[in-house]
Parts: C-alpha cells; sequence; structure tokens
C-alpha cells in the first residue's frame, strides 16, 4: 500500500546535489532520469529542487546505486503516516510561536466569526422589543420571581420602571407626552440568563435578538429593523477602518461622525451602515452624521478607542480575514493616503496606530519602509508620523483605492513603472 511505503529525508543542499548530479549523468533529459528511477517527471523536478522533503527510501537506494556514492545521513525515516504527524508538530511549533500556546483557539476565532450578536453589545446600549414577545417574557420572569416587586427587587429597579418596560411607553407628565420605553441591555441580560437556567430557552439572548425592533443609546436616534448577526464583511472592516482614520465616534450628546471631501466615499460609508438596519443618517458638506450606538458597537467588539491618539490596531483585528482585512487598509488609505510615483504614504497624526498598520501590511506580505515622523506646524504636537508602502504594484493588485483621483494616480504610476521595467529589458 501507498501509505506503507518507507519515506525518507536529507539535508536539503545534498539532496538537491546528488539529483543535480544524477540528472546529469543521463545528459540533463528528464524522461531517461524519471524513468529510471521509476517516478515521474514532475516529481523528479521537485526533487532537484528541494521541493519535496520526502524522498521513496527505494528512489534514493537507486540514485545512490547508480552514482556508486555512500548513503548520505538519514534525517527521518517513515511511513507517510509518520511523516504527517512529523509535520503537524512541526507546524504546531511555528504556530505557537506566532499565536501563543492558545495558537488552536486563536485560528478558530479566525475561522469561526459568528457575527456581532446582541450579546455581544456594550450593556448601555437599550433595546425595544415586539410587544407581544415582551409581554411574555416579563409574565414568565414574574412568574419566576413569584411577583413584579420580587423581580424588580432583583435587579435593582423600581417597580414603576419595571412596568413601564412591561408596557413599552412611559409617560412624561411634565411635557404630557407619552413615550417608548427602551430597555437597558444590561438588565435584559441579567433576565434571560434567569429564564435560561429555568429552561425557558426562547428568551435566551440569541432568541431575543430576533424580537427586537429598535435600539439605541440612552438617549438619541434608534436603529429600526435591526439585522442580527452583524456579518464581519467588506462592508464592516470599511467602517471599522475608517473610525481610525476620519472617522468621529461621537460624545455623551454628539452623534459619531466621518468626514472626507470625496463624495464617492461618503456614498460607500452611508452604505456600508445599512448592514445594521435602517440607520438614519444626517448628511452635511463633506461629513455624514449617524448614531454614536453603531461606532460604540465597533469600538467595543473590536476592543478600539478610535479617539485620535487612542485608536490602536488590536489583537481581534488582527484576526480578521487577509479578504476582509484588504478593505480595510483601502479604507484607512482612502482617508490617509498619499500617492507617489514609487510608493503610497500614509500618514497619522498616531504612531502607535501606524505601527499596528504595518504589522498588518507584514502579515498581508506587502513591502513597507519603517516609520518616520516629520514637523507639522498644523499637528496638535507639531509632528506627524508616516509609513511609506515601497510595492505599489502588489498595493495596487490587492488594495487599490476607492478615491478616484487616488485610484486614477496609483494605475498611472504602477503603468509608468511596467513600462520601464519592459524598455530595460528590451535593450538588456
Amino acid at each position: 500500500m501507498q501509505n506503507e511505503e518507507t519515506l525518507v529525508r536529507i539535508d536539503e543542499q545534498k539532496q538537491k546535489e546528488l539529483f543535480q548530479s544524477f540528472i546529469r549523468k543521463f545528459n540533463g533529459d528528464f524522461g531517461e532520469a524519471s524513468k529510471h528511477l521509476n517516478v515521474t517527471r514532475s516529481h523528479l523536478s521537485r526533487c532537484k529542487r528541494g521541493i519535496n522533503h520526502y524522498i521513496p527510501k527505494e528512489v534514493l537506494s537507486e540514485l545512490i546505486d547508480y552514482l556508486r556514492m555512500e548513503m548520505p545521513e538519514i534525517l527521518f525515516s517513515g511511513s507517510l503516516n509518520e511523516v504527517r504527524r512529523n509535520y503537524m508538530k512541526e507546524a504546531h511549533v511555528v504556530l505557537e510561536g506566532k499565536y501563543g500556546e492558545n495558537w488552536a483557539k486563536e485560528l478558530t476565532n479566525r475561522r469561526d466569526f459568528r457575527g456581532i450578536h446582541l450579546a455581544d453589545f456594550p450593556d448601555y446600549i437599550f433595546v425595544y422589543l415586539e410587544e407581544d414577545y415582551r409581554k411574555q417574557l416579563f409574565n414568565a420572569a414574574y412568574n419566576l420571581f413569584c411577583s413584579l416587586g420580587n423581580l424588580a427587587k432583583f435587579i435593582k429597579v423600581s417597580p414603576s420602571r419595571l412596568s413601564s418596560w412591561f408596557y413599552g411607553k412611559q409617560k412624561d407628565y411634565e411635557r404630557n407626552v407619552t413615550g417608548l420605553q427602551f430597555i437597558p441591555l444590561s438588565k435584559l441580560k441579567i433576565i434571560s440568563q434567569k429564564l435560561t437556567e429555568d429552561s425557558r430557552e426562547e428568551f435566551s439572548m440569541e432568541n431575543i435578538e430576533n424580537k427586537i425592533t429598535m435600539y439605541r443609546m440612552q438617549a438619541g436616534n434608534h436603529i429600526q429593523n435591526p439585522v442580527f448577526p452583524v456579518r464581519e464583511s467588506p462592508e464592516l472592516v470599511r467602517l471599522l477602518f475608517h473610525l481610525l482614520g476620519d472617522g468621529y465616534a461621537g460624545g455623551i450628546s454628539d452623534n459619531a461622525n466621518y468626514r472626507n471631501t470625496c463624495q464617492e466615499l461618503l456614498d460607500e460609508f452611508k452604505a456600508d451602515l445599512k448592514i445594521f438596519g435602517d440607520v438614519p443618517v444626517y448628511e452635511q458638506t463633506f461629513s455624514i452624521k449617524f448614531p454614536r450606538v453603531l461606532a460604540e458597537i465597533v469600538e467595543n467588539y473590536y476592543g478600539i478607542d478610535s479617539k485620535t491618539f487612542n485608536s490602536r490596531i488590536s489583537n481581534k483585528i488582527l484576526q480578521i480575514p487577509k479578504r476582509d482585512l484588504y478593505f480595510g487598509i483601502r479604507a484607512f488609505a482612502d482617508d490617509e493616503g498619499t500617492v507617489y510615483s514609487s510608493s503610497v504614504r500614509l500618514s497619522s497624526a498616531n504612531s502607535p496606530l501606524l505601527a499596528g498598520i504595518k504589522e498588518i501590511f507584514v502579515y498581508l506580505k506587502i513591502k513597507t519602509g519603517d516609520i518616520k515622523s516629520q514637523m507639522n506646524k498644523k499637528a496638535t504636537f507639531g509632528k506627524t508620523y508616516y509609513l511609506d508602502i515601497k510595492d505599489i504594484e502588489k498595493y495596487h493588485h490587492e488594495i487599490g483605492f476607492t478615491h478616484p483621483k487616488k485610484k486614477m494616480l496609483l494605475e498611472k504610476y504602477v503603468k509608468n513603472k511596467k513600462s520601464k521595467r519592459r524598455k530595460k529589458l528590451l535593450k538588456s
């Protein structure tokens, strides 16, 4: 059986020398050489170049006999299954060095991103449930705790407050108006936990999220017809990196805001917000204001603070798959990038943020320079930092720009670079 065939491994350089010597005996004729060893031409070529590290023992013995040489030192000998186990053992050492002792869990997290669920939202968010489901939930909780009063005492709110959550509205007697009463997520999580412990799975957090009609901060505009879960996608990752670039997460009384002079980027940003549901936006010249709750959700999930001097590339961001990181880097470069004839420059007042961006480029295997600084009178601390992307052809092929002017310039410089290379080849 093929799996029982003995495979051996020798020093890679020695392997290359032996196979090169063998092929020379056949005047470089791969066809005749491969026939003699009873292997395919491609297999022989891979052994000659050191790509195949494990060689059938019979093939190596035949080669050594033909060359009338001594058998080289055998570094490994075993079946195909043993080769695979050895390979995995070596791979585990590398993975542990890169991702730490819990490398398997880290890689599982990378593969199995399940989306942002309600349970992942910050506790200070407020939600509004479908009426029938909301009343069923609170009735079940009242029964579990034997009374409204006992439940109110357990979750540390007044009975009147709890009653207003049940009805979903509360009257403001000073203004003589009745408004919707949203439920704090922190309290809803406690109630859900107690009900699921009582085998009421219909009130688990995952089932609750399907019954939410709106959510918001304690005050302010709300998101209607919310989408759950919020999938990790080019749209989500673009929003994340725009927050790290030209975005503003908002303050206590402010909406979040994205600023850019490019209308195409503003339109793309507005469209990307739809992954959360029906999002109210307020468009101004060169900016889009949107509910702060969305920025809070993104920041909370990815473990970032998007304030200019606090933003960093978190470990959670480094777990984003390559296919989506490309869109994130493009969004950041659309905001913070400048195109030159031989590089794309990313600038920021935040040196640690650029260090994280550089780490992403290492992961994407795109060459960059070192982070450097330059004096800038307009900067808060009189200095800005920049990172130059050296391989503009690979950047153009894998990332590119959405910003039309930057996109056009990059295409021009890449075309010029290819043209110069062709001319140089023709001359030589």
